[in-house]
């Protein structure tokens, strides 16, 4: 229980817990700060929705969780989408989740928000 209090009460990340095909099981405080939503509104939706449509349409949602699969995480820097349309500069860590047996069944996706001098 502590666990969790701890992941939804920080601010300055965003970190949000997906299953295997992307959709969004869980919205700490720091996601709705960062990207705008208030945890009903996105849980149930896909995790695709914060990439602009170039992003979309060239698969990088899929690659980085493809990725995450294969080699355990994902990592990558880039322009993400706000509730309101607007964006940001982020940096995401996507981990892959693990069974018993090492299947893997779902991911953790962790964002950070960037200030301009960070983006270099």
């Amino acid at each position: 229980m502590l666990h969790q209090k701890m992941i939804q009460e920080i601010q300055d990340y965003a970190i949000i817990l997906m299953d295997i095909d992307g959709t969004i099981l869980s919205w700490n405080i720091g996601a709705e700060k960062i990207k705008g939503y208030k945890a009903e509104e996105i849980i149930g939706q896909n995790f695709c929705i914060f990439y602009l449509p170039q992003d979309r349409q060239e698969g990088l949602p899929q690659r980085l969780i493809a990725h995450a699969t294969k080699e355990g995480r994902a990592r990558h820097v880039g322009r993400r989408l706000r509730k309101d349309g607007k964006t940001f500069w982020g940096s995401i860590l996507i981990t892959a989740l693990h069974d018993d047996e090492n299947n893997v069944i779902g991911f953790t996706k962790l964002t950070k928000e960037l200030a301009d001098n960070e983006i270099l």
